[in-house]
Formats: C-alpha cells, sequence, structure tokens
C-alpha cells in the first residue's frame, strides 16, 4: 500500500448507491459491508492525536461478532485485535500484542485510555478491478451519526495499492467528478469530537501569554486564573484514579500556585497572601501520600526488570503491598478532596480572582476577614509594571541558587542538595509563570540548563526517599510473614536504588558548572535589561 486519499462528500445523495452506480464503469464491488458501533480512545491530554494515530473499539452491530480495537496511523490501517473482553484496553500494558504495541506503549506511558465520542457507523470497502480481476484500488465509504442522530460528514478514502498508482489515480478523478468531493485530513474521530461537543485534550505545559505592559496586580491574577483552571481541569480525574498523571498535574498546579503565593510579596495583599498560602500548603500536603504511593507502583516495573529472571516472582508481595497502600491512600484523598474544608478554600479563592487591577485592601487576613485600610499601602508593588517586579523576583531567586550552589562540595552532607532543589523550584517555577513577559530566547537559555540541573537534584533526593521507603515496606512484609526470597530481592532493588542516587551525586558539579555558565548568566543579566527596556 503506497498512498491514502481521503476525502468529504460535499454533495447529496448516498455516496454508497452512487458507487454502485458506477461499479460496472469503474470495476468497483463490493467487498465489505458492516454496521459498528465505534468507540474513539485517546488519553485525556491526547497524546494519540497528537501523533495522527487514532484508536478505536469497533462492536458489530450485525453478525454476532467479536469487538475488535483498530490502530490507524497517517490514514492507514496499522493493526487490528479482536478483543476477548467487550471493553477497551486501560494501560498500555493491556494493549494486544501487536508487534507496534511498543510505540503506542510509549506515547501513552503512564495515561490510561479513556472512552472519548461514540459514533454508528456503516464502513463500506469496494475494490477497484481490471481486467484481470486484480484489485487496483480500494475505497473505504464511511457514514457515520452520534448516538442522537447528528451525521458526521461522509467520508471517502481512495487506497492507492503498490504498482498500480496510474490506475488508482484515474479511479479516483473519476469520483471526484460524479460524488462532489472534497479533500480533507480531517478524521472521524475529529468530527466526532466536534460534533459531540467533546472537551478539549487536557493540556499539561502552562500556555500564558502575558501582557508585557500590564501591572503585577493583573500579571499574578491571570497566572493564577491559568494555575486554577488546571486544578480544574484534573480534580474530576484525581478523584476517580482515571491515571496517575491526574494527580500529578493537580499537584504541579497547587505547587505552581503556592510559589506564585510566595513570589507575591508587595503585590497581593499580606492578610489575603497568608491565608491562600496556608491553605494551598494544606491542599499539597494531602495529596502527597497517595502521590508517593502512585510512584511506588509506577517504578516497580523498572525496578524488577533489574532482577535477574528467578528473582521476578519474589517481588509480588511487595507489589501487593503498594497496590493496598495506594488504595487506602487514594480514599483518604477523595475524602479529603470532598471535605467541606477544601470546598470553601474554593469558594473563597474564586471570589479572591475576581475582578482585575489590585485587590481592595487586604481582602482575607489570616483569619478570613476583611480589614479596612488604605488602597495600595499594603501591596506597594500591585501597580508597578510586572515586567520589573518579575524580573526582581527572578534576579534574586537565580542570585540565590548561584550562592547556594557554589557552597556545594563533595562533603556537603545530603539535605544541601535537598534545599538546593527549593531554590530551583523556586526559580524554574518563576520562568515558568512569567517568562511570557520576556524575550523567548533569553527565557530558553536561562531555563535549559536549569532543567538538567533539577533533574539531577530530583533523582539523587527521589532515590534518597524511594531506598527509605523500600526500607520500610521490607519491615512491613517480614511483619506480613514474607520469605527469604522476597528479601533478598527487595535488598538487591534498594541496592540498585542507592547506586543510581550515587551517581547523580556524582554527576551535581557538572550540571551546575553547566548552569553557572557566563553564557547563561548572561542571559539571566538580559532578562533584567529587558525589563529596564520596557519601563
Amino acid at each position: 500500500m503506497s498512498e491514502v486519499h481521503r476525502f468529504v462528500v460535499t454533495g447529496a445523495g448516498d455516496p454508497s448507491a452512487v458507487l454502485a452506480g458506477l461499479a460496472e464503469r469503474a470495476g468497483l464491488r463490493v467487498v465489505s459491508s458492516t454496521v459498528v458501533e465505534r468507540t474513539f480512545l485517546d488519553t485525556a491530554d491526547g497524546r494519540l492525536d497528537a501523533a495522527g494515530i487514532v484508536l478505536e473499539l469497533r462492536r458489530p452491530l450485525e453478525g454476532g461478532a467479536s469487538p475488535t480495537l483498530v490502530w490507524v496511523e497517517a490514514e492507514r490501517l496499522v493493526a487490528t485485535a479482536p478483543l476477548d473482553a467487550p471493553t477497551a484496553p486501560r494501560f498500555a500494558s493491556d494493549l494486544p500484542p501487536w508487534p507496534g504495541a511498543p510505540h503506542l506503549a510509549s506515547l501513552m506511558e503512564m495515561r490510561a485510555l479513556v472512552p472519548g465520542p461514540v459514533t454508528r457507523s456503516r464502513l463500506t470497502t469496494l475494490a477497484a478491478l481490471d481486467r484481470e480481476e486484480k484489485t487496483t484500488a480500494r475505497v473505504v465509504v464511511d457514514a457515520s451519526a452520534l448516538p442522537d442522530g447528528t451525521e458526521l460528514p461522509v467520508l471517502l478514502e481512495v487506497h492507492q495499492l503498490r504498482g498500480y498508482q496510474r490506475e488508482a489515480e484515474k479511479l479516483e478523478k473519476l469520483l471526484v467528478a460524479r460524488l462532489a468531493l472534497e479533500p480533507t485530513t480531517t478524521t472521524a474521530a475529529a468530527n466526532a469530537r466536534r460534533l459531540a461537543g467533546a472537551p478539549a485534550f487536557l493540556r499539561s505545559k502552562l500556555r500564558l501569554s502575558l501582557d508585557p505592559t500590564a501591572v503585577a496586580a493583573d500579571a499574578w491574577r491571570d497566572v493564577l486564573r491559568e494555575l486554577t483552571a488546571a486544578m480544574t481541569a484534573n480534580f474530576a480525574g484525581t478523584l476517580a484514579d482515571t491515571d496517575s498523571e491526574f494527580l500529578h498535574d493537580f499537584r504541579v498546579a497547587v505547587r505552581r500556585t503556592r510559589s506564585v503565593l510566595q513570589e507575591g510579596k508587595g503585590v497581593l495583599p499580606p492578610g489575603a497572601r497568608a491565608h491562600f498560602r496556608a491553605g494551598f500548603k494544606w491542599l499539597g500536603d494531602i495529596t502527597t501520600p497517595q502521590r508517593d504511593a502512585d510512584v511506588h507502583l509506577l517504578d516497580l516495573p523498572g525496578l524488577v526488570q533489574l532482577l535477574p529472571a528467578d528473582r521476578v516472582d519474589a517481588l509480588e508481595p511487595l507489589h501487593e503491598l503498594l497496590v493496598e497502600r495506594q488504595r487506602a491512600c487514594h480514599e483518604q484523598l477523595v475524602g479529603d478532596l470532598r471535605s467541606w474544608r477544601r470546598a470553601r478554600l474554593g469558594q473563597e479563592w474564586a471570589a479572591f480572582l475576581d475582578g482585575d487591577g489590585p485587590w481592595p485592601p487586604d481582602s482575607l487576613d489570616g483569619d478570613g476577614g476583611h480589614p479596612d485600610g488604605p488602597p495600595g499601602a499594603d501591596a506597594p508593588d500591585a501597580s508597578r509594571p510586572a515586567i520589573v517586579v518579575a524580573a526582581a523576583r527572578i534576579r534574586k531567586a537565580h542570585r540565590r541558587l548561584v550562592r547556594d550552589g557554589r557552597a556545594i562540595h563533595a562533603g556537603s552532607p545530603a539535605t544541601a542538595l535537598h534545599d538546593l532543589r527549593k531554590d530551583a523550584k523556586r526559580l524554574r517555577y518563576l520562568l515558568e509563570c512569567f517568562g511570557s513577559l520576556f524575550p523567548t530566547g533569553d527565557v530558553s537559555v536561562a531555563v535549559k540548563p536549569l532543567k538538567a540541573l533539577q533533574d539531577t537534584l530530583g533523582t539523587f533526593q527521589d532515590t534518597e526517599v524511594q531506598a527509605h521507603a523500600l526500607e520500610g515496606f521490607g519491615d512491613e512484609l517480614v511483619q506480613r510473614g514474607a520469605g527469604a526470597p522476597t528479601l533478598l530481592a527487595l535488598g538487591a532493588v534498594i541496592e540498585h536504588v542507592s547506586a543510581r542516587g550515587a551517581a547523580a551525586r556524582r554527576q551535581y558539579a557538572e550540571r551546575f558548572g553547566a548552569f553557572d555558565s557566563r553564557a547563561v548568566r548572561g542571559a539571566y543579566e538580559r532578562l533584567s535589561d529587558d525589563a529596564e527596556a520596557a519601563t
């Protein structure tokens, strides 16, 4: 198969009937015509759609055949597989044993497939035959409708076969002339999403475009609103435990919110700032146990792969323990997220972000009250240019990170690197949230080596935390009566985790040196110059 050309049928009438009328002239013969219920699948953030992949579950509505999972990529049918169960696969590990399944798994990672729009479709396949009855092209007609009867645009695809390009082009010209076809790259899945009013795919990256001429209060409010939207978008998936990324993205939005509040001194009323910093700290704290439990489960397959084959089964008791802990943590989190305290925080927060311009004098004090005061007295930076205020915060955070990073040496305690990681996060969140105020090139040079440094610091801290947690799980497994093979396998895993941490510690000097280079320092200096030039 060489090429596939897709068209939308713009003319009136049943295209299948028109094709039947052309059967003799075009040498077309119906190969199959089936009616199926199609459920289009993707991750919540649309990873398959972004890669040009359509994955769908087809349930035949005639004949009682088994459901089939269909994979189409770049307008070509890649693979199909009958399913034993009537439900679609959820995670990458549930996919059929297709040769290309690792490609899909690499795109999905830890995300779950979620069902999207459903259509009732008649799929008709015709073959174009030459005088010797050889197939020279295939034509597929897709006539679909939503459950409420809303009809999707009828799609027609001409599949050229290798060695018969001229015949396929001739057929295509005939079909375009007789059926009023318009070329399209839009898939049935995209049409179904549009007509069904499906929500947009979730975004994990911030897409802020702040006005460089805005005052600080407006910029801070815009950032906080965007972060609130991210929390809201991931709230239901977190409650349902659809996959671990909902909670992860929810937590990232909470952490960024806390950082923006921290950097809002002089921009936000101090009482309101203190009140909400405490509220979002609590929100972050209640999500930590489940996130830790999620990470232990996500990391386990990779840790198991490091063991000899004869030791893999020995860690099944650990897997059972981690599943139990994750479920218990999720149950507790759901209770906290549905609590009156969380609801009140959300209501107060929505009211705080309402409006524009500088906030009224201390909208909330630490107890949720509304004290009076002269306008601007408690937030002197609120009316200053946002780019100037943000540049000052970035400059301060950068200088602190450089100062503390230069003080770390081979003999420094682990806590020094952990504290430096906090410094790096502070700077990273400032750049992510307020970077759109500055020229893109300077921000890019400033962020890239910072990310690399954060990766190293994160690996070092995460491996320390993970090794300590695994030791605790070992104690619990002993209490449950785990045998020597399980404990020996766990010991081997802990040893590997510790080795990864040690390697990250050795890598620190190189990563920090790249961050503390003249070119990178120059990029941070230019951010301050950009702020001065803008005022």
